[in-house]
């Protein structure tokens, strides 16, 4: 965040804890909408609800609830009557106004959609209908389009008459006279061109679209792959549903990355809410499988008992072991869900990159053998030593290949490979870790 929005943002959050109204007003001002939403943020619900209530212009007040949190949504709009609520919704862009609608409690939502005008219901309605995970859920059925037969002079008439009711316009669609995609072309384009000149005559024909289910982290790798500013959404028959632009692109990779770093510390389900009894049953899923999987090796440990009362040196190295394995196992596991995200890493072709983790955990593995096997050697004799370097290189190369192989499987069998990292990834490579330990150290010496 820019430095000045940051210091906007702290006085701001200092004068709503003073109740400073006037002050308050005189900030909002001159202060952007988006800034207001992040400080917003950090208030409490009473808090946040008071500085909604000192917005006098309604289009900014709209503004502000668009780029909120959904949770904080729900607690502004708390007590609103129906009609501030719609008044809201008439004030944002469609995919804003759908986006609030769609977390909105059921009777409440079906009555703020009755009192919508005709023409904004119906844009909601057909929102609605796609999962809000997907393009059509996050496509803004605004779109700069033309008749295929149209002239560049027709359509920046065009754009000139209608550019408010767009959201933003970074190309211009052609369609047929059944409303399919034939082709886009941009505004640098349609400038350079004289104005009697037919728009097919320099459009692009190839045109990448996505269809209304798709995922929007697939929609999310068009934009990056191809560099683009928006994708068109089209039906089954071609038809141009509207767009995904770049902005919503950016809220799917935040929200995407935020989601991914959860799953991979063992929550599943987001940002913290609800109070600590609803948060503490949400996480104890994960942590009752690790309490099963440190179970399962204290009884591997047991096994070993023998072992360890007749060489008691054994003993500490095996946190460094399970460490150094578990961490492993990580780095590798998180290379391989950020990879499978950004499409860098491809499920139908990921034995190149498995294979390659597997060299980093090989060479990784010697360079620690080395060290951790010459201060044992030094401190506790020449098969203490041979053995922890053994379990060591054994340990790192066969986490390296856990950690990339089991997201690359569990994205190919349709789960989500960010479940892969945290709990599930360190208990196997601790339980494989412990394994080889023990049973090289009874092998070397003579157990």
């Amino acid at each position: 965040m820019p430095q000045l929005a940051q210091q906007t943002e702290k006085l701001l959050r200092r004068l709503v804890r003073r109740d400073a109204s006037n002050a308050i007003r005189k900030l909002l001002a001159k202060t952007r909408p988006e800034d207001v939403a992040a400080a917003m943020e950090h208030l409490t619900w009473a808090e946040q609800r008071r500085l909604h209530g000192l917005f006098d212009d309604v289009e900014y007040k709209a503004a502000v609830v668009a780029n909120l949190s959904e949770e904080s949504i729900l607690h502004v709009l708390e007590g609103e009557t129906e009609a501030s609520v719609v008044d809201l919704l008439d004030h944002m862009e469609p995919d804003d106004a759908t986006d609030v609608v769609e977390i909105l409690p059921d009777e409440l939502r079906s009555r703020v959609i009755s009192q919508l005008g005709d023409d904004d219901a119906e844009g909601v309605r057909e929102l609605l209908e796609w999962p809000s995970d997907s393009a059509g859920g996050i496509m803004s059925p605004l779109v700069f389009k033309m008749p295929q037969t149209a002239t560049t002079g027709q359509a920046i008439a065009e754009l000139q008459r209608e550019h408010e009711n767009f959201e933003s316009v970074h190309y211009l669609y052609l369609v047929d006279s059944q409303e399919r995609l034939v082709g886009v072309t941009s505004l640098r384009s349609l400038l350079t061109h004289s104005a009697d000149t037919p728009l097919v005559a320099f459009m692009t024909r190839d045109v990448i679209q996505v269809g209304p289910r798709t995922d929007q982290e697939e929609v999310a790798r068009f934009v990056a792959r191809y560099d683009l500013l928006a994708v068109p959404v089209v039906d089954n028959t071609g038809c141009m549903l509207g767009i995904v632009t770049v902005d919503d692109v950016l809220d799917v990779i935040r929200d995407e990355a935020a989601e991914d770093m959860m799953l991979m510390a063992g929550v599943s389900d987001g940002l913290p809410s609800g109070g600590a009894l609803n948060q503490a049953l949400r996480r104890a899923g994960w942590l009752m499988a690790t309490t099963i999987g440190g179970i399962l090796m204290a009884e591997i440990i047991g096994v070993y008992k023998a072992t360890l009362e007749t060489v008691a040196v054994l003993a500490g190295f095996i946190p460094v072991i399970m460490g150094m394995g578990g961490n492993v196992g990580i780095q590798s596991a998180t290379v391989a869900v950020r990879g499978l995200a950004t499409g860098h890493v491809q499920i139908g072709g990921a034995g190149r990159f498995v294979f390659r983790e597997a060299q980093v955990g090989v060479l990784l593995g010697v360079l620690f053998a080395i060290l951790l096997g010459t201060y044992g050697s030094v401190r506790f004799g020449m098969w203490i030593g041979l053995s922890v370097a053994l379990s060591v290189a054994l340990s790192i190369s066969a986490a390296s290949i856990i950690g990339g192989a089991i997201p690359v499987a569990l994205g190919r069998a349709g789960a989500d490979p960010a479940i892969a990292t945290g709990p599930f990834v360190t208990t196997a490579v601790d339980i494989l870790a412990i394994l080889i330990y023990f049973n090289i150290a009874r092998t070397l010496l003579g157990l």
